[in-house]
């Protein structure tokens, strides 16, 4: 794969991510202003059971097309056939369990709501294939595209039900029509005639490869979803609604990027060959993101306190603050350790992925029930950084690095000196007596200057970056 094409999927790539993020960030914060906190918790709840569903289709089916290619006609049909069979039952699942679920947690409606999400379900699971050969193929722009109509008719949807007065059922309808749209257009978009055939050879590769796939998603949703268990449950739907909303606000850039990642690094990464072409290719991807993710997290921190959540959302969030600078460093690491995912996953082994995240979860689920009874929403968020922060993100480059022969200190010291730079940054510019809203010019001056003192190598990319960039600007300009 060229350079070029790399960076058109690229534009691309980040293009549909943001756009499906933000769009999605707009509408969950436009309901906030909407919305009362407990109707969030219901929700949010509601999401529980939709992430642990969709586990058995993110990452599967469509990435296994990405790493096996679609020249093989056996491949698309049996992926296609494995992928009806996984959405059905899923739904069936989902519709059944239903009734205990809206008991356990007390909220009646929890049962129509998980059938809106079962059905749901269905659709991402075939949609998922469709998406897949699209992006073996490189098909970015046209994902972007598909993105970009969905997210819009949802928000407008949304916001709409949300207007009439629907409450927390204007979620559920707002995702059902964003999921109906990207179905069609993306099934446009393929332009395959789809047989119901099995290859029973074929049938067996490609369950192993969902299976490591689901172990991981399985490890990797017990550890995101039972913070959100734990305070439902133990500390109630109002405190949940105060998280959830934290947790929107803060991981709304790392989710952005890490569909980025997700999407263009598996592909990339799986057309590289050489072994040591793809290690020095993921050392470069955690350098960069690392020292530019501590950054912007840390400005982040600065610009979103109790004054800007009060003005944009009200004084009913309030809460939530308490728990953002915790979760802005957690999703710090979610995101610089994105790009080792897509990596396990184009080498076709997302059974480390599964180990890792299996074997913390216990660990995980036993430091947030610690962590609501001795500190509530703030004590939950403090085990989500101790355990799945540093812990997870030290034990999973391991096992990796163990695995393939790799250098553990290549990937873990940009990731740690970033963070401790932008927290010494952060330290400076709190405690100078100045306005608050310089405080940002500050910090962000001071990482800078320890980039360029710590990391001169690092500092003339970014400077050579720059001057790239304002060549081409002003050639485009004087056009």
């Amino acid at each position: 794969m060229n350079r070029t094409s790399i960076i058109k999927s690229g534009f691309w790539t980040t293009y549909g991510a943001i756009v499906n993020r933000l769009f999605a960030l707009f509408s969950n914060l436009l309901l906030a202003r909407l919305l009362l906190p407990s109707d969030f918790g219901v929700i949010s709840v509601a999401y529980i059971f939709w992430s642990f569903i969709n586990l058995f289709v993110q990452g599967t089916t469509g990435d296994f097309l990405v790493y096996k290619g679609i020249e093989d006609r056996r491949y698309i049909d049996t992926t296609y056939s494995l992928s009806i069979c996984i959405g059905m039952v899923g739904a069936a699942v989902m519709i059944a369990l239903s009734p205990l679920a809206a008991n356990f947690f007390g909220i009646p409606n929890l049962i129509g709501l998980l059938a809106f999400f079962a059905f749901n379900f269905f659709l991402s699971s075939v949609q998922a294939v469709y998406a897949g050969i699209m992006r073996r193929r490189m098909q970015y722009q046209e994902l972007a595209n598909a993105t970009l109509i969905s997210s819009m008719i949802r928000i407008f949807t949304t916001a709409g039900c949300a207007l009439s007065g629907l409450s927390y059922w204007s979620f559920a309808i707002g995702d059902t029509i964003f999921w109906l749209t990207i179905f069609w257009i993306t099934f446009y978009y393929t332009k395959f005639k789809f047989y119901l055939k099995i290859d029973p050879q074929i049938r067996s590769e490609a369950l192993s490869y969902c299976i490591g796939s689901v172990g991981s998603s399985l490890g990797f949703y017990i550890n995101s979803n039972s913070d959100n268990f734990v305070i439902g449950r133990l500390l109630g739907t109002t405190n949940l609604g105060y998280y959830n909303f934290a947790y929107q606000v803060t991981t709304a850039f790392s989710l952005i990027m890490s569909q980025v990642m997700n999407q263009l690094g598996i592909s990339v990464f799986a057309q590289m060959k050489d072994d040591q072409e793809q290690e020095k290719a993921l050392v470069r991807v955690v350098e960069q993101m690392s020292y530019f993710a501590a950054l912007l997290f840390s400005v982040i921190y600065l610009i979103v306190d109790e004054t800007f959540i009060t003005y944009i959302f009200g004084e009913k969030f309030i809460p939530s603050a308490t728990v953002i600078p915790w979760l802005l460093i957690f999703a710090y690491f979610r995101l610089v350790n994105t790009s080792l995912s897509s990596m396990l996953a184009a080498k076709g082994r997302p059974d480390i992925n599964a180990k890792v995240n299996l074997q913390i979860a216990p660990l995980a689920v036993l430091g947030f029930l610690i962590g609501a009874w001795k500190g509530g929403i703030l004590g939950v968020a403090i085990a989500v950084v101790v355990i799945l922060g540093f812990s997870w993100t030290v034990f999973w480059w391991w096992s990796a690095c163990k695995t393939f022969g790799w250098s553990l200190l290549k990937y873990l010291l940009p990731c740690f000196k970033a963070l401790f730079m932008a927290l010494f940054a952060i330290s400076i510019s709190r405690i100078l007596p100045i306005p608050k809203f310089i405080s940002p010019i500050i910090d962000i001056t001071l990482y800078l200057f320890l980039i360029r003192v710590l990391l001169p190598e690092q500092f003339s990319t970014y400077l050579s970056l720059i001057k790239k960039l304002g060549h081409k600007v002003k050639m485009f300009s004087t056009r």
